[in-house]
């Protein structure tokens, strides 16, 4: 894995990286009960992705991006919330634009964005039995990028990093929406430990929670 660097993001990089999200999230049943106006579905994620990636690294970078060491181009990303989570305030929600997006997509999908945001949250919480764990989350490869082991690499060197770090929260959890994530977090290590239908406002989509011991 020579040819692959894993660098903090840069708060120039968000655009770019943000859209590497929305294409890899367009066919996610959860994002897609967000979002009703589903010819707006790419428009919405793109703000959505954009917005959380503005928030998770306003203090802190805790994105990580997968890049070509020759090219320097982006092909991949995750982020790793710590068990404290991040602190958030209005004039982040200012900063990203909070108004435009209600204008645009209306208050009840913003609710709806938040909603969906707390019931992952609690059903994470719920299996871990605890609310201290770091969180991983967007985890992405390009498309033609995948199968080479540059996801495994990367999420690999980040668990043993943290592990060096000796930290005093022991537990990595996570939630996904796709049985091919399952099989792959399982290889690195993470165990199963809940999965079934979540009924959210009149739709629904099959989720599992997972859990990895430092």
């Amino acid at each position: 894995m020579d040819n692959f660097l894993i660098e903090q993001i840069q708060s120039s990089e968000i655009e770019e990286v943000s859209i590497i999200l929305m294409n890899a999230f367009l066919t996610n049943p959860a994002y897609a009960a967000v979002f009703k106006d589903k010819f707006r579905l790419e428009e919405g994620l793109q703000w959505l992705f954009r917005a959380s990636l503005s928030i998770n690294n306003q203090r802190q970078a805790l994105t990580m991006v997968v890049k070509e060491r020759n090219s320097m181009k982006i092909i991949g990303t995750f982020t790793l919330i710590p068990p404290q989570g991040v602190k958030r305030n209005i004039r982040v929600y200012t900063k990203i634009g909070i108004w435009s997006f209600i204008s645009k997509f209306g208050f009840y999908t913003l609710i709806r964005m938040l909603n969906l945001d707390s019931i992952n949250k609690d059903l994470l919480i719920k299996s871990l039995k605890s609310s201290k764990h770091y969180y991983l989350s967007m985890v992405v490869i390009k498309e033609e990028y995948r199968g080479k082991g540059i996801a495994s690499f990367a999420l690999k060197q980040t668990i043993n990093n943290l592990i060096d770090s000796n930290p005093t929260c022991r537990v990595i959890g996570l939630t996904t929406q796709l049985p091919e994530n399952v099989v792959f977090y399982s290889r690195l290590g993470f165990n199963k430990l809940d999965e079934g239908y979540v009924t959210f406002k009149e739709s629904k989509y099959y989720n599992y929670t997972m859990k990895y011991d430092l």
